[in-house]
C-alpha cells in the first residue's frame, strides 16, 4: 500500500490531496512536530518559520483533521509519523522544492510540478475535497490574523453591509478572529465554533460562497470547488 507524508501545515495539506486523489490510494501520515526540520531541507532556517507554523503538526491538529481525512474516498487510513519512522512512498513535501523557487503560481499547480503529473488550467476549477454539506447559513466568513490588506477593513465594512451578513452569513474560526472581524465591520455576524475542521468543511460545502483571507477556510473552499472571495495581500503577482 502507498503511502503519504506531509509535514504541514494545514492549508498545504489541503492542496496536497488535489494530487493525491489523481495517484494511487493509500495511507495518509502526517508528520508531528516536523515543519522545522522540513523547511530546513528546502534551504529554510528554523527561525524562518511563521510563528504560527512553529512546532506544526501538533497532537491536537492531526485530532482536529482526523475526521475531514477519513471521508475522503482516496485515503485508505491515517496514520502520525514522527522522525525516525520508516520513509513514506511519497514525500510530499517535495513540493516546498518547487513553491518560492521561481515559481509564483497556485500551490495545487505546485505540487503538480513537483511531482511531474501533467497540469491543466481546468485543474484549478476541478474539486478535489470531499464532504458532507450542512446548510447553516447561504454566506460563510472566516478570516484570521495574516494575510491581511493593509486597507483592507473598509473593503470588509462594505461586503458585510451589502451581503447583510448579520443575517445571512456566519463566522467561522477562532473566537479571537470572530471579535476582531465584528469589531473591524460594525457588524455582529453570528459565530459557529466547529468541533473538528470535516465539520467545518461540511459548513462550507453547504454554502453558496466562501468569503475570508489566505487561510486554512479558504483552502477548504478552493477544494470544494466553492465560490469564494479571497482577501488578496500585494507581496506577490496575482496568479
Amino acid at each position: 500500500m502507498k503511502t503519504y507524508r506531509h509535514s504541514g501545515t494545514l492549508g498545504d495539506l489541503i492542496y496536497s490531496l488535489a494530487i493525491v486523489k489523481k495517484m494511487t490510494p493509500g495511507r495518509y501520515v502526517v508528520a508531528i512536530n516536523n515543519i522545522e526540520n522540513c523547511v530546513a531541507q528546502y534551504g529554510y532556517r528554523p527561525d524562518e518559520v511563521d510563528p504560527a507554523h512553529r512546532g506544526r503538526f501538533t497532537t491536537q491538529d492531526f485530532e482536529w483533521l482526523a475526521p475531514l481525512l477519513e471521508r475522503q474516498s482516496y485515503i485508505t487510513d491515517i496514520c502520525t509519523w514522527h522522525p525516525g519512522d520508516p520513509e513514506p512512498d511519497v514525500d510530499l513535501d517535495r513540493f516546498r522544492g518547487t513553491l518560492f523557487r521561481g515559481f509564483e503560481g497556485n500551490y495545487v499547480q505546485a505540487y503538480h510540478i513537483a511531482f511531474g503529473l501533467p497540469f491543466m488550467m481546468q485543474d484549478y476549477d476541478t474539486a478535489w475535497l470531499e464532504a458532507d454539506p450542512i446548510e447553516i447559513a447561504p454566506v460563510v466568513v472566516s478570516r484570521t490574523f495574516r494575510y491581511r490588506d493593509p486597507n483592507g477593513d473598509a473593503t470588509w465594512r462594505d461586503i458585510a453591509k451589502d451581503a447583510s451578513l448579520e443575517k445571512a452569513g456566519i463566522f467561522i474560526g477562532t473566537s479571537a478572529e470572530h471579535q476582531d472581524f465584528v469589531r473591524a465591520t460594525e457588524i455582529n455576524i453570528p459565530y459557529y465554533p466547529v468541533r473538528d475542521f470535516k465539520e467545518m468543511a461540511d459548513i462550507i460545502a453547504g454554502c453558496k460562497l466562501f468569503l475570508g483571507n489566505q487561510s486554512f477556510g479558504y483552502s477548504l473552499a478552493v477544494g470544494l470547488g466553492k465560490d469564494a472571495v479571497l482577501e488578496t495581500i500585494k507581496i506577490k503577482p496575482l496568479q
